[in-house]
């Protein structure tokens, strides 16, 4: 008889929860999070659940997540998680990251008078390996990282294409690796968004990686939102009103 309980993930760079959320609705259980920033940490505790660790990655790694899975009792064995997916940050592959970092080198502000070398150094530019580690120690069955669609431009020190470099990292680990740009507004949202999303699997039975095809209808905004009630201005209460001290 199959196992009827939901499959088990992991969201790294979890940000405020909009990604787990999606795979709770999909039928996912998220029994870890990582995020870095304490606001939208918090924001995912309040909305997502208490599972999530706000802090740096690089603080936690898989061999310490995986003790606190097993003594919070979510789960007994690392095979058990099935999915880990996340978005690492991304400033330096980021067209607009770039553009920020290289006015920040001309105005003294960034150390460095190489632009390109400034961009290989930024440490946040390796972050994704902290999301091989953890599917290093994991072994999902499948996992799904985005990124910006700017990085299909990068290379590294060595000059090879970042994409490449990714992919054979995952590839080393017996990983089957898709990586293609898709736009968050064929798939019914209302906002022209395009990222990078690598899948990979090391199911021997899915040799062939399928992303979702579009759905073939493009939402405004004012599709989005056009039946929520109006808000007028100052019918509003201030907002130190509503925070607490």
């Amino acid at each position: 008889m199959a196992d009827s309980k939901p499959p088990k993930a992991i969201d790294l760079f979890a940000g405020p929860g909009g990604l787990s959320l999606g795979l709770t609705l999909a039928g996912f259980d998220i029994v870890g999070a990582i995020e870095w920033d304490p606001q939208a940490g918090m924001t995912y505790r309040h909305n997502i659940g208490d599972h999530v660790t706000i802090g740096d990655i690089r603080d936690v790694p898989p061999s310490e997540m995986d003790r606190r899975l097993k003594r919070a009792g979510a789960i007994r064995s690392k095979y058990e998680i099935k999915l880990i997916t996340g978005g690492p940050p991304c400033p330096g592959f980021s067209l607009i990251g770039r553009s920020k970092i290289a006015n920040l080198i001309l105005t003294g502000g960034w150390d460095g008078s190489d632009h390109r070398h400034s961009f290989i150094d930024d440490p946040r530019n390796q972050l994704f390996r902290e999301f091989v580690r953890y599917v290093s120690h994991f072994k999902p069955k499948h996992f799904v990282m985005e990124n910006v669609g700017g990085m299909t431009s990068y290379k590294d020190q060595d000059e090879r294409p970042i994409i490449s470099v990714i992919k054979s990292e995952f590839e080393s680990l017996g990983y089957s690796v898709e990586a293609r740009i898709l736009n968050a507004s064929d798939y019914g949202v209302p906002q022209n968004r395009k990222r990078i999303i690598f899948l990979g699997t090391r199911d021997k039975r899915r040799q062939t990686i399928q992303f979702p095809k579009p759905i073939g209808i493009t939402l405004s905004s004012r599709d989005a939102i056009s039946d929520l009630p109006r808000v007028l201005p100052h019918l509003g209460r201030p907002i130190e009103k509503i925070l607490k001290p």
